[in-house]
């Protein structure tokens, strides 16, 4: 028999929960702040470039063509995931899953393993510069907060709903438990699939 979640807090979305509120609040100013911090960089260069000699002003071309761009990129891509976080914790509530953190090589991504019930406990790729989470807060590392669908991933908390991070799924080594049309159309809604195809942001 399948053991059953506790569903913590009682509200209808994990967004509801006051301490996940304010923890979005601030991810979403963080990641502004990021983006307001890289527009100033650009501007900061491309003035200091225009007081240079031409022999620097290379160098200052350099520096706007190769590093800037990417730059923007990075920050532009956490925005649209802080947004699609704001998607999963309004449409899913938060419920309670046994949870291990897998040893990996340096290089490779943070993971979660979550025992979602007997037989299934996919791996699940932790977003970047989000931390250990078995060490933010946590009074039970061994536990972890989910909100979304188990299939394609949705975002986890340490307990407490105070740390919301987004999660993908990494491929799956066996069959991926199927789902009903209610729950594939409340995954679209929720922005984890588009067409059936999972979003990996």
């Amino acid at each position: 028999m399948k053991p059953e979640p506790s569903l913590l807090p009682r509200t209808q979305a994990a967004l509801d929960h006051p301490p996940t509120a304010e923890a979005y609040r601030r991810l979403v100013l963080k990641r502004r702040l990021w983006m307001v911090g890289v527009l100033m960089l650009g501007l900061a260069s491309g003035w200091m470039a225009t007081a240079q000699s031409p022999s620097k002003l290379i160098g200052f071309l350099m520096i706007n063509v190769v590093v800037y761009p990417p730059c923007v990129f990075v920050v532009a891509l956490a925005l649209r995931r802080t947004k699609r976080v704001a998607g999963i914790l309004g449409a899913y509530p938060w419920r309670q899953y046994p949870c291990s953190y897998p040893r990996r090589a340096l290089e490779s991504p943070k993971a979660i393993i979550i025992t979602f019930h007997e037989g299934y406990a996919p791996i699940l790729r932790i977003s970047q510069y989000s931390g250990h989470l078995a060490q933010k807060q946590n009074p039970q590392p061994d536990t972890i907060w989910f909100a979304g669908d188990p299939r394609f991933g949705g975002v986890v908390s340490p307990v407490g709903g105070h740390f919301p991070v987004r999660v993908v799924p990494e491929a799956p080594a066996g069959p991926i438990p199927d789902g009903s049309p209610e729950d594939d159309a409340l995954a679209e809604r929720a922005g984890l699939i588009t067409g059936g195809k999972v979003h990996t942001t």
